[in-house]
């Protein structure tokens, strides 16, 4: 961290977390020798919130050594230490700070990953210098926090994801930040398709192998080829870029060509990207809220070049196969 962090953007960004989980009493952010950056209590009365916040404060002070010891090698990992009076949750995402979440003892194990782990990852954006982070937490957050918790069917499955749009969308960046988390800034069109891969594991015992094909964004002279290209697709992104107006209406147009090629009904998410380009944009995110409810997806922000919400959005579409395998 070469510059302060922007404190009012992760106060709010905590507010939201807290705002979202209603069993969590307290949060803070705190760099990887245990010193608070910033913190956030439910209780409105300041003596009850410094009692909590000396609680997380003692918690990390008791707890600091064993993270640097157990996960000095690993900048993402999330852990949970239950009491009978609460949970204590921690959790980082890249090299510079860990979460750190005091929760009722009811809240759900698998909700707190889920958003420990967004708002994590947010943090070290903010504390990268980036200021144009979106606070909001995405509905395909709240999705999947809300899986049912259990046990994953057992094995190693292959789903083919088909990335749709127009060109210069950044459909192959949004792979490059999801497979090899970088970005090029120069822009080289896919012409027909290129198709690459990358694993998730969901847990000990589950992996979902996504091959991935990036789908040429010229949409009348590749006609004849992309019914090819879709064949056989478990899941689908139309990804469209924020600045340019016009491609709020190309949505329809690539659901309609999948739909030709596609006759079973599979998972899409509506892919608005660019979302760090904040002067730029032209197509706001209720609009594009709008038109993914009236076709019945769901939508996200990303930002291949930060790389925001984008482990996010492929996340989602591995359980969404699992749920369907």
């Amino acid at each position: 961290m070469e510059s302060l962090p922007n404190i009012d953007l992760l106060t709010g960004l905590l507010e939201n977390y807290m705002y979202e989980v209603d069993g969590v009493a307290a949060v803070a952010i705190c760099d990887r020798e245990g010193l608070i950056i910033a913190s956030k209590s439910r209780e409105k009365d300041d003596k009850e919130s410094d009692s909590v916040i000396g609680a997380i404060s003692a918690f990390i002070d008791k707890y600091v050594d064993k993270i640097k010891n157990e996960y000095q090698t690993q900048s993402n990992f999330f852990n949970i230490t239950s009491m009978e009076d609460k949970k204590l949750a921690y959790c980082s995402m890249g090299e510079h700070s860990i979460l750190t979440t005091i929760a009722n003892p009811i809240t759900s194990n698998n909700e707190l990953k889920v958003y420990s782990e967004h708002i994590a990852a947010k943090v070290e954006l903010i504390l990268d210098g980036y200021e144009n982070v979106s606070i909001e937490i995405p509905e395909i957050i709240r999705v999947l926090s809300r899986r049912k918790e259990g046990k994953l069917p057992t094995g190693r499955y292959t789903a083919k994801l088909i990335l749709t749009g127009d060109f210069k969308v950044g459909k192959t960046s949004l792979i490059r930040r999801f497979t090899e988390n970088s970005f090029l800034d120069s822009y080289i069109s896919t012409i027909g398709v290129e198709i690459s891969k990358k694993s998730v594991v969901l847990d000990q015992n589950t992996q979902v192998n996504f091959v991935l094909w990036d789908i040429g964004g010229q949409i009348s002279q590749m006609a004849p080829y992309r019914k090819r290209f879709y064949e056989g697709a478990n899941a689908a992104f139309i990804v469209i870029d924020r600045t340019r107006e016009e491609n709020l209406n190309s949505i329809k147009k690539w659901y309609d060509d999948i739909k030709q090629s596609i006759p079973a009904k599979i998972p899409i998410v509506i892919v608005g990207n660019k979302s760090d380009l904040k002067d730029a944009i032209l197509i706001s995110e209720n609009e594009i809220k709008a038109t993914a409810k009236e076709l019945g997806f769901h939508s996200i922000m990303t930002s291949a070049k930060t790389g925001e919400n984008v482990n996010e959005t492929f996340l989602y579409i591995a359980y969404r196969f699992i749920e369907k395998a």
